[in-house]
């Protein structure tokens, strides 16, 4: 196990000299993650600040009319305070919810928010409760602050010292739980503003918390169960795994928010006769992500920047290097970083261009990604990549779909970190990619564009200068 110094600020300007001065250091906030990851040697911190001892993050009072709760207040303190039981009761029941008592009185929730797990609690109820995220920076509305999985709008050197919950006429969190972890295989939090707006925040899907803005515009409309009978939440923002399928956990969350509004109303909260859907594990091996992209540029010239590794090492997330062994053949060093845990990975790129009988160039190919992070083991994956011509029938000009599939596999300890985030860390990893290399093609075009205004102006004025000096 690597060595890693321990540091135990007493005051918040202590925590800011201690990151200023420390930039590999990580800050502790209860350490259910961040410690686990580090003994696996998934993180190498050069320190561990603590921040149990500052007293400013461990206060729970009210603020005018809203709930102030310091970042570094516990689980089990949420659930057990006599103040939060008796005014704001979901979260009270949320924390009570949450793994088991040894979890409850270490972990902390400003340790939970700025994790963000895709599968933990507090971030649906945070974002249905519509709550304030006040850092020693700024404050952070709660739609701004989660950005994806594992994923916050945090900046470097800023932290959270606590969170404003406003007071709402009512709320309720339920989830169905992986039994072995009590993680949420779904979990949804509704919340009903004194003003009647409903707010729906789901989380256990795979790629980060989110909201269900279809139920939220038909209870806030009509408070009764029955709103949400012609509504089915789409499974495409779910991730399947070895617990669940996409669709068994977009199902779930219909039956828990149905569950969820008749404890209120007093309906019965059993859903309508559809078409059932069977709880279907995905079975690792036949694992798939995909995507498609719509770049407007022609086959070709999309085809030569995925061979140019200098453009290739600007759209790899992590990627610092990027050489080219042989036609084809390239080799990098990616860092990726996904909530504790960052690994450096030596990775081979080879591309094998599959060509058309037409023979007019490549409009197929796979990838073959292999990386090694040392002890922690290995990831690999296959990406097969297609190319449409899509023609603009107003301007003639070719544009390209791209359409691509992987198979992505860890093995060794990134391995231990589970099935659950693979996939869903797979999926925003090439999602970045080819977001970039998108907005790359589109800065290359203008680049071009302004290249020839320029040459145009240019042999303008050489002929306007011609017709003067003849007359």
């Amino acid at each position: 196990m690597n060595t890693v110094a321990y540091l135990r600020p007493s005051s918040i300007a202590e925590i800011s000299a201690c990151l200023t001065s420390l930039p590999e250091a990580r800050l502790l906030a209860g350490g259910q993650s961040l410690i686990a990851a580090w003994r696996l040697g998934l993180c190498k911190p050069t320190h561990f600040v603590d921040l149990q001892d500052v007293p400013d993050l461990n206060d729970i009072r009210l603020e005018g009319d809203a709930l102030w709760i310091g970042a570094m207040c516990t689980h089990a303190q949420i659930a057990e305070s006599p103040f939060i039981v008796a005014q704001f009761p979901m979260l009270s029941a949320l924390a009570q919810g949450i793994a088991d008592a040894q979890i409850r009185n270490v972990g902390t929730i400003g340790g939970a928010l700025a994790n963000n797990d895709p599968a933990a609690c507090w971030p649906a109820g945070v974002l249905a409760m519509h709550a304030d995220i006040v850092t020693n920076q700024r404050v952070i509305n709660a739609d701004a602050f989660f950005q994806g999985l594992f994923t916050t709008s945090l900046q470097k050197e800023e932290w959270i010292l606590g969170l404003r919950f406003p007071r709402v006429e009512w709320a309720k969190y339920l989830k169905f739980e992986q039994a072995a972890s009590r993680f949420a295989l779904v979990g949804v939090a509704i919340v009903r503003a004194i003003n009647g707006q409903v707010r729906i925040a789901v989380t256990g899907l795979g790629q980060g918390v989110t909201r269900w803005h279809d139920a939220e515009t038909e209870l806030t409309s009509m408070w009764h169960v029955k709103a949400l009978d012609s509504l089915n939440f789409d499974s495409s923002n779910a991730q399947s795994d070895i617990h669940a399928s996409a669709q068994y956990r977009a199902h779930l969350v219909g039956v828990l928010c149905r569950r969820a509004v008749a404890t209120n109303t007093g309906e019965s909260g059993a859903m309508p006769a559809r078409l059932q859907v069977t709880h279907t594990p995905v079975i690792p091996s036949q694992a798939r992500i995909q995507g498609s992209h719509f770049l407007r540029a022609s086959p070709d010239r999309v085809w030569c920047q995925l061979l140019d590794p200098a453009v290739l090492q600007r759209c790899i997330p992590g990627c610092t290097t990027m050489t080219s062994t042989k036609p084809e053949h390239y080799q990098a060093i990616v860092k990726i970083g996904l909530g504790p845990v960052s690994a450096s990975f030596t990775t081979q790129v080879a591309l094998f261009p599959e060509t058309p009988h037409d023979g007019l160039g490549p409009t197929c190919c796979r990838l073959v990604v292999s990386g090694q992070a040392g002890a922690l083991g290995e990831g690999k994956a296959t990406v097969l990549v297609q190319l449409h011509a899509i023609e603009d029938p107003q301007t003639q000009v070719m544009h390209t779909r791209l359409d691509w599939q992987a198979s992505p596999e860890v093995s060794g300890k990134l391995a231990q970190l589970g099935n659950r985030f693979m996939d869903a860390s797979a999926q925003k990893l090439s999602q970045q990619f080819f977001n970039r290399f998108s907005s790359g093609l589109v800065a290359h075009k203008s680049k071009r564009a302004n290249a020839f205004s320029t040459y145009a102006l240019m042999i303008h004025l050489k002929q306007w200068f011609q017709r003067f000096f003849e007359r």
